[in-house]
């Protein structure tokens, strides 16, 4: 139990201090935050093994939150939230939550769930919270991105692919591994990962026809190429 972190998000001062008293007594390192902009910057301030994430929250809400830990690390995520049905509970896997428990919750089943993540949990160093080389720069916190010293904007599915391609720029990425960390459970295709990346050489590259900085390997799948 020795250094294991808990990040708790919740806008609910009661209920937050009641889920932090059962966790400390746990002997859990816990951190709390109001709202998912705190809770994003604490996360990557202190890479909690777990974040339990409220849905309906102010400045950020939960789900915009567990979709920024998934473009950055694969720590576990327990949405916790008084909303029960089904769309939401969905909602809310397809984004990257581990479980999905519903307010209010008892505290057994509550502690079991946290302890089974726990038991999961692989460490996996230090979360990146920006990139920069010679071309791009990107806050991944913020989603502010440049090239060559000029902002770009960018889609929600082209940042998250250039984010992915810029932080594995040491490998060629296949076209599947692409598709399921990119598009996860929403159904990406082929076709929509070569438009993709085509829209994003057409903003990053010198020249989008002779493209020298998101490298396609035929049949197989695409390397960023770090300057």
């Amino acid at each position: 139990m020795v250094d294991t972190k808990v990040l708790v998000v919740d806008d609910e001062v009661d209920f937050q201090a009641l889920v932090r008293s059962w966790l400390e007594d746990e002997g859990y390192d816990v951190y709390a935050a109001a709202n998912g902009w705190e809770g994003l910057q604490l996360f990557a301030e202190v890479r909690p093994q777990v974040t339990i994430t409220d849905i309906r929250m102010p400045a950020m809400d939960g789900f915009q939150l567990i979709s920024r830990i998934r473009e950055i690390s694969d720590a576990h995520v327990l949405a916790l939230t008084a909303f029960g049905d089904t769309e939401n509970t969905v909602r809310g896997l397809e984004l990257g939550a581990d479980d999905y428990l519903v307010k209010p919750v008892p505290k057994r089943e509550f502690l079991a769930r946290v302890r089974s993540m726990v038991r999961r949990t692989v460490p996996t160093g230090d979360v990146p919270v920006e990139y920069r080389d010679s071309v791009v720069e990107m806050d991944l916190l913020t989603h502010e991105a440049t090239c060559r010293g000029k902002p770009i904007r960018m889609r929600p599915t082209e940042y998250r692919l250039l984010t992915y391609l810029v932080l594995n720029g040491d490998r060629v990425l296949h076209h599947q591994e692409l598709l399921d960390k990119v598009w996860g459970d929403s159904g990406g295709s082929l076709d929509s990962l070569k438009w993709h990346i085509a829209a994003l050489r057409d903003k990053i590259e010198t020249d989008p026809k002779k493209p020298s900085v998101i490298v396609t390997f035929p049949r197989v799948g695409y390397r960023y190429v770090r300057t």
